[in-house]
Parts: C-alpha cells; sequence; structure tokens
C-alpha cells in the first residue's frame, strides 16, 4: 500500500498545477471540453453500473429463496419480489440523494431542470440547492421507472396466457390487448428516438428524464482518489478473472459439441454400416422377418411390438419412423 502514501505527498504538486492551468489563457483550445461537462459516456455507464447492480441483488434474493419449501414461492411473485428490491433501492438512493447507486459512482445528480430554466441557471453543470428535484417530481419518476414497468409485465403476461388478442375482435378484451400493444410499441419508439437526441445533445438519458425535465449534472465535486483507484482496481481484476472463465466455459461447450458431432456421425456410420441387423435390439435376428418398410427385426421384436399397437394397427418403425403394420419372412 505504498503507493496511498506517494499520492498524498504528490497531492500539493498536484494542486500546484492545477491552480497553474486555472490560470492560462482562455482559448479555443481549452474550450472545446469545458470543465463542467457533463460526459455522455458517465450517464450511460452510470445506468449500466445500476442495472448491473440490481441483477446481482436480484440473484442474491432468488438464492434465499431457493430451497423447496420456498421455491413455488419464488417462481409465484418473481416479479413482486424484483419489485419490493427496487423499490428499497429507489428509497434509499434516488428519493434520498436524488441519484441512484450507479449515478453516485459517476458523481452525479438529477436536477429540476424546469427550475433552473425559469431562475436562469440553465448554463450551471452542477447542482445548487434550489434546483434539487422535489418529492413530488420524485414520487412520479418512481411511479414512472417502477411501478409502471411492473404493471406492463403482469399484463402482457396474462394477455399471452389468456389469449386476450385471439379473441373477437369486438371484444374488449381484444381491443384494450391491441392498445396496449400499440402504446408499448410507441413508448419504445419514442425512447429509441430519445437515445438518437441524447447522443447528439448529452442531455436526458432516458425518455422519462426528458418528459420529467430530470437532467443530470455534476454533484459534489470533493471525493478521496484512492477509494476510486481501489475499486478500479477491483473492478479490472473482476473482469480479468471473468473474461478467463468466460473463454475456459467457451471452450468446455466446444468440446462437448464436438463429442456430439462425432457421437452422432459415428452413430449414423455405424447404423449405415450394420443395416442385417435387428432394428430394434440391433442384434442378429432371430427367425428374421422384414417389415412393409424393408428393414429387419427379430420375429420376437417385430410381433411383441405388432400386438402391443393392436389398437392402432401399426406401429412406428425404429429405423425409418414410418408405419409397420405387417412383416414378412425375409
Amino acid at each position: 500500500m505504498a503507493w496511498i502514501g506517494d499520492a498524498v505527498d504528490a497531492q500539493y504538486t498536484v494542486d500546484t498545477v492545477s491552480k497553474q492551468q486555472a490560470l492560462l489563457p482562455t482559448s479555443k483550445a481549452f474550450s472545446i471540453f469545458p470543465k463542467d461537462h457533463v460526459l455522455r459516456v458517465f450517464q450511460l455507464d452510470a445506468l449500466a453500473s445500476q442495472q448491473e447492480l440490481v441483477e446481482v441483488l436480484r440473484m442474491a434474493l432468488f438464492q434465499v429463496f431457493d430451497i423447496p419449501p420456498l421455491q413455488h414461492f419464488r417462481f409465484a411473485y418473481q416479479e413482486e419480489l424484483v419489485l419490493v428490491l427496487e423499490a428499497l433501492l429507489y428509497r434509499m438512493s434516488v428519493w434520498r440523494m436524488g441519484q441512484s447507486i450507479g449515478d453516485r459512482l459517476q458523481n452525479l445528480v438529477l436536477r429540476d431542470e424546469e427550475r433552473a430554466r425559469l431562475l436562469g441557471l440553465q448554463s450551471t453543470k452542477s447542482l445548487l440547492p434550489s434546483l434539487a428535484p422535489s418529492r413530488r417530481l420524485l414520487l412520479v419518476h418512481a411511479i414512472i421507472t417502477l411501478i409502471v414497468p411492473y404493471v406492463t409485465r403482469k399484463l402482457q403476461r396474462k394477455m399471452l396466457e389468456e389469449g386476450w388478442e385471439r379473441e373477437s375482435s369486438t371484444s374488449t378484451r381484444h381491443r384494450f390487448a391491441k392498445a396496449f400493444r400499440y402504446t408499448v410499441i410507441t413508448w419504445s419508439v419514442l425512447s429509441l428516438a430519445n437515445t438518437f437526441n441524447f447522443l447528439v445533445s448529452g442531455q436526458y438519458r432516458t425518455l422519462t428524464e426528458r418528459l420529467l425535465s430530470l437532467r443530470l449534472v455534476y454533484g459534489s465535486q470533493r471525493m478521496i482518489r484512492f477509494t476510486n483507484l481501489l475499486y478500479m482496481n477491483q473492478h479490472v481484476w473482476w473482469h480479468t478473472w471473468m473474461s478467463l472463465l468466460s473463454v475456459l466455459s467457451v471452450g468446455r461447450y466446444m468440446s462437448r459439441l464436438l463429442q456430439g458431432v462425432r457421437s452422432i456421425t459415428s452413430s449414423a456410420a455405424s447404423s449405415s454400416t450394420n443395416d442385417n441387423l435387428c432394428c430394434a435390439c440391433h442384434e442378429l435376428p432371430t427367425v428374421c422377418q422384414r417389415s412393409n418398410c424393408g428393414h429387419r427385426y427379430c420375429y420376437y421384436c417385430i410381433k411383441s411390438r405388432l400386438l402391443d399397437s393392436v389398437s392402432s394397427g401399426s406401429f412406428r418403425c425404429l429405423k425409418c419412423g414410418q408405419a409397420v403394420h405387417s412383416c414378412a419372412p425375409a
């Protein structure tokens, strides 16, 4: 951990260089990247980090219910468990601090852009106390990001299981299912358009944030740097091992696939060279009989199958799959 001491020793030099850079004259070369410009990659990375965190906690939560007495509860209320988990995370992050856990890792926080426009503070890229989103705005945000997706998934599953769209075109459920499907498609198209707009302007990464005028800006700039270095080192270490394990898993999968292909080809080759064997017991036929499809069977093998299938009058040939209803001495 000697590098921590080196970082502390270099802090005075870094501060001195930063102050000297602040005294440099303003030019186009220095104005290309504004000091408080919120980069798109930080906003998208914060969203991806939040999704990964929810997925990790979701898997851990499901493992708690992965015991025989609770498995039925887990599969019956899977959507509800995920909703409770996301609501708890929202309560401890966005509701309290105006930023998700992924946003906090990137030092980003939500700001009420409509209020900033009214106060003439749009050019400010950081958060002021007067621009923090209100509780009512966060409540609407929670409903759109948590409750609406949950209700959408439940309705889609119910409509698919009961076949609402396959009913008569005059029924109420058919009309509702059709209107609901068009609504989901419209929201998806608008979300895609918002994504393209975000890539151009760098504002409002999701359609919900655009509708509510919640813009991501920088939060407090005071942070301990070596904590971030520790996090990044762990992140690199983790991804390195996961990449290695994924390569090994792919290798094992490919070896199994090749073994399966070899076994199929070998069985096909052996079956093509053993046409004189009984199709049922794969031995030399005893009192050889030939089915109506032309394949060989033992007398007992084919007669027993014909007697067992007396109701249908035939059985499927074990060689070609055709209906066998009679036999003759070979």
